[in-house]
């Protein structure tokens, strides 16, 4: 039996991740968002700022997988993020947001671009109806 770990160079290395805070988690496409950012290893000049779409498959493969990296500006420790453009660059749902410090990913926030369009977050409202996962 053969048992192969991965670590990746930053945790081996002793780096410290950058990590961000975020206000707004719905985002309409082309909207512009800030982030606070706190950065170990560079400067808002060298970071960059990548979207990770939500897909997933069990013995497949997901057609609507991709990663973004949005336009950004930075004043200080404050960001501004772009969001998509419209829907065939970025279909509407759930992303993983990370900022890098240079090699160095920050843990992801969920950020929902493009809305609800299917409206599957209207949960009927009957008094013997308990919503999913509450």
């Amino acid at each position: 039996m053969r048992i192969e770990v991965y670590i990746p160079p930053y945790l081996s290395e002793g780096r410290t991740q950058p990590n961000f805070t975020i206000q707004e988690t719905d985002w309409s496409y082309g909207g512009q968002y800030d982030i606070d950012v706190n950065l170990f290893h560079g400067t808002t000049s060298t970071m960059r700022v990548s979207m990770i779409a939500a897909t997933s498959s069990t013995h497949g493969n997901a057609m609507g997988g991709r990663t973004l990296f949005p336009e950004f500006t930075c004043a200080g420790t404050t960001c501004t993020i772009t969001a998509p453009p419209n829907a065939f660059v970025s279909p509407p749902g759930w992303h993983q947001l990370f900022i890098l410090d240079g090699p160095t990913p920050s843990f992801s926030h969920w950020i929902r671009v493009g809305g609800d369009p299917a409206e599957l977050g209207n949960w009927p409202n009957f008094p013997d109806f308990t919503l999913p996962g509450v």
